[in-house]
């Protein structure tokens, strides 16, 4: 959750204050402490996926959609991040509009990451 937290808040930052402002905010350096989480999220995630209870077929799929959606960003944010150390790609790559788009995304994330049951 903290993952998706960071995200939103940085996607939110992004909308209110533009590119130029986020850019302050946003440096390879914040990617890398986000990378932490995330990278975590991502291993977690799959080693747990087996111990999770499903309640229907489509929380499955959308589980396991945000489970690719965490993990594939991981080496996004790898190269971007730690290697070339320059964030401005994502900002160019994905339009403001983007950030709009992942709004309800993140919402929806949230609330199925916080009623999450797990297998003993």
């Amino acid at each position: 959750m903290l993952t998706i937290t960071m995200g939103l808040c940085l996607h939110l930052y992004r909308v209110i204050f533009g590119d130029q402002r986020t850019l302050q905010l946003v440096t390879p350096t914040t990617d890398k402490v986000l990378l932490v989480p995330m990278s975590y999220a991502a291993v977690t995630g799959i080693l747990v996926w087996h111990r999770v209870t499903f309640a229907t077929t489509p929380h499955r799929i959308f589980f396991t959609i945000s489970l690719v959606y965490i993990a594939a960003s991981v080496p996004l944010h790898v190269y971007f991040g730690v290697i070339r150390g320059d964030v401005r790609f994502y900002l160019e790559f994905f339009p403001i509009w983007f950030s709009y788009l992942l709004f309800p995304f993140y919402a929806a994330l949230l609330i199925m990451f916080g009623r999450l049951h797990y297998r003993h």
